[in-house]
């Protein structure tokens, strides 16, 4: 072969190797561009100090019913407050923390309105462990009665309405011992888009439990200015619950074991959009994001979502494993300042989430 044919292909395959890095090149800008225009339309929130609401505090503070307060209770109550406290101080020095681990704390609010923080509905810890390649889904119930950094001490779900999510995770870091320094909030609005993205969600509904939604969804349709019945259940059994309906079905509290069923009842609808996400197509995803992401709120930073979202096809096949705080035989039910309340064992507690969010033993 000639000099001038060898450098003729030298040539071609020059060009070829150029126009090939060129397409890369470009399909990587493209889809940076497009992820990048989700990315914008989320809320970002970029101080880690507690944004303190002193008119929230005041009216939490003040709306307790005191004469529900036995006199014979005052020890319990001084006791219980003790115990709150000095579980902060003995967990001050030891939060758990793994760079294998990222940790990001899902907020339910229950603000009436948009835009208006209320306390936080649903509190749940998503654990994503790549060394072990699980996903722990760990509900934390809203009635644990602790000490919330610069507070005093109140059930957990206050934090959120006297501080925001920074104090919220403050509160669970030097309570339960867990480093949690990221968050996704999200209101009721984009929980019933979620739902309805994903053509609603199968459940399987008692007749207590659809008394219980039907009331629920006659008050949110009265609220939104929606004919009263719309939206109602007319029989138990296996529903496709639309996002109104699911939200109702989350929320049911006096049906069965109070808050515990309720949070299984979190779980088991969070299972279903776990799922339902995992089989959405492109267009689909597209219409889910546009829909939701302007109603959330976090303090990821731009890279993190980037990298979390890179990661996306590794993490859909994780194990998906739950978790409910406090376990089982490790409270008692109490009434503070008219409050009823969840006194909890914090030891024991620490020790299960630190087994089965880092599958480890913990002494």
């Amino acid at each position: 072969m000639t000099s001038a044919k060898k450098a003729g292909i030298r040539k071609i395959l020059t060009i070829i190797t150029s126009l090939i890095t060129a397409v890369v090149l470009i399909f990587c800008l493209l889809f940076y561009l497009i992820i990048n225009s989700y990315i914008n339309k989320i809320n970002y929130e970029k101080t880690d100090e507690p944004d303190i609401n002193s008119n929230q505090i005041e009216i939490l503070h003040t709306d307790e019913d005191l004469s529900d307060v036995k006199q014979d209770y005052a020890d319990a109550i001084e006791e219980i407050d003790e115990i709150a406290r000095k579980s902060m101080e003995d967990t001050q020095t030891s939060i758990i923390s793994d760079d294998d681990i990222t940790n990001i704390l899902l907020i339910g609010c229950d603000g009436k309105e948009k835009n208006i923080r209320g306390r936080s509905d649903t509190i749940i810890i998503i654990s994503v462990n790549r060394r072990t390649k699980t996903i722990t889904v760990t509900s934390v119930m809203r009635d644990i009665y602790l000490h919330i950094p610069g507070q005093g001490n109140n059930r957990i779900n206050a934090a959120y309405a006297f501080g925001g999510a920074n104090l919220l995770m403050e509160t669970i870091k030097h309570n339960l011992n867990i480093e949690v320094n990221r968050y996704v909030a999200v209101d009721f609005y984009a929980f019933v888009d979620v739902i309805d993205a994903l053509g609603g969600v199968c459940i399987e509904v008692s007749e207590k439990e659809m008394n219980a939604v039907n009331d629920s969804i006659e008050s949110m349709n009265i609220f939104t200015g929606v004919e009263e019945l719309n939206n109602r259940l007319t029989e138990p059994g296996l529903h496709l619950l639309n996002g109104k309906q699911a939200l109702a079905y989350v929320r049911i509290r006096k049906v069965g074991n109070a808050d515990f069923e309720r949070t299984e009842r979190q779980r088991r609808v969070l299972r279903q959009v776990f799922e339902g996400i995992k089989n959405m197509n492109l267009l689909e995803l597209n219409d889910l994001a546009n829909a939701v992401l302007p109603q959330v709120t976090t303090n990821l930073t731009k890279g993190e979502i980037f990298s979390l979202i890179l990661g996306l096809p590794s993490y859909i096949k994780y194990e998906l494993q739950e978790l409910r705080i406090p376990v089982e035989g490790s409270y008692t039910d109490m009434r503070v300042r008219g409050m009823a309340v969840l006194n909890i064992d914090f030891g024991k507690n620490i020790k299960k989430i630190y087994n089965k969010i880092y599958q480890e033993e913990k002494d």
